[in-house]
């Protein structure tokens, strides 16, 4: 069975995401970052289409990929989300990361949370998890929510 999955993988021509050479252009704390992003876009359970671009604008600006690598770090990104079962899987890769990048890092998913113009209930204790996980400090964690709200 195996033999028959790895052929018909061959036979597709398409290399899997996880072996593209764009990953290689940013560490594991980062792709859990956006892999946090993710979950937070899709916490409300609506669309998540403009925070897709959202996410694709940080990536290019903040970790200086091309359009075209920052897709497929978004796209391996998505494939870790939909595979999750717990946050905590994603953030403990992240123990050796600042505290003031953790911060930098949530105000970005705020800012996700923030991107259709409402807070949905989900997504906000979507981000009280993760900042919780992330060892993030109550106060900033309302700091963070004020700076980004509209």
């Amino acid at each position: 069975m195996f033999q028959l999955f790895k052929q018909l993988l061959a036979q597709s021509g398409s290399e899997p995401v996880a072996d593209c050479p764009a990953l290689k252009l940013v560490n594991e704390a980062q792709l859990m970052s956006v892999v946090l992003m993710l979950e937070v876009a899709a916490a409300d359970f609506k669309d998540a289409s403009a925070e897709h671009d959202e996410v694709l604008s940080y990536l290019t600006s903040e970790y200086r990929l091309t359009p075209v690598d920052a897709e497929v770090v978004f796209r391996r990104a998505k494939e870790l989300s939909s595979d999750s079962v717990c946050l905590h899987r994603f953030t403990s890769k992240m123990k050796d990361v600042s505290y003031p990048e953790r911060l930098d890092l949530m105000e970005q998913l705020w800012r996700i949370a923030y991107h259709d113009g409402q807070l949905d209930p989900h997504e906000e204790a979507m981000l009280r998890k993760i900042a919780d996980l992330l060892f993030i400090r109550h106060s900033d964690y309302i700091q963070s929510k004020l700076a980004v709200q509209p």
